[in-house]
């Protein structure tokens, strides 16, 4: 295994510029022990290798998945205690099945907001030419329209049809 040498190590702020953390972040990053220093130098400061490079880089994907730093460092803690690789692997696989099956359920929340979104977008273009310039909003709650509003519940839900 080829060792990095002294003069690879990375001072946190440059860690911190290099993954886009704040030193802040990358302190508490290391209280929850999900990252250490490798060393430290002669003056005291602590030194990280390319390694907590990828680490930051993989705890950032997990937060944007949902999972929280202590989730985190649970699934890390599990991994890295296993004592068979093949059991440590399954037990992220599991992990990753269980956010894998949560983000299809988010997507298919979000292609339905979308389809909402559009329709009520399509349904209010029509409004301009309503010819009602002058009145307050809860004119359109007699809309001749107001049957489509139906099944849009955008807009439905703003005149009460």
């Amino acid at each position: 295994m080829v060792e990095e040498s002294e003069a690879s190590r990375l001072r946190i702020g440059e860690l911190a510029e290099l993954t886009d953390k704040t030193v802040r972040a990358l302190h508490l990053y290391e209280e929850k022990g999900l990252i250490e220093p490798v060393e430290r130098s002669p003056g005291g400061f602590r030194l990280y290798d390319r390694a907590n490079v990828a680490r930051i880089h993989y705890i950032d994907r997990l937060q944007k998945l949902g999972l929280s730093l202590t989730a985190i460092g649970g699934l890390i803690q599990r991994w890295a205690g296993e004592p068979v690789a093949r059991d440590a692997m399954q037990s992220v696989r599991a992990e990753y099945v269980d956010r894998l099956a949560a983000l299809k359920q988010t997507l298919a929340e979000l292609q339905q907001i979308q389809q909402d979104l559009e329709g009520a977008v399509a349904f209010l273009d029509g409004c301009t030419p309503c010819g009602r310039e002058v009145g307050a909003p809860e004119a359109c709650r007699d809309c001749r329209r107001g049957d489509q509003q139906a099944g849009l519940a955008l807009v439905a839900g703003l005149t009460g049809r």
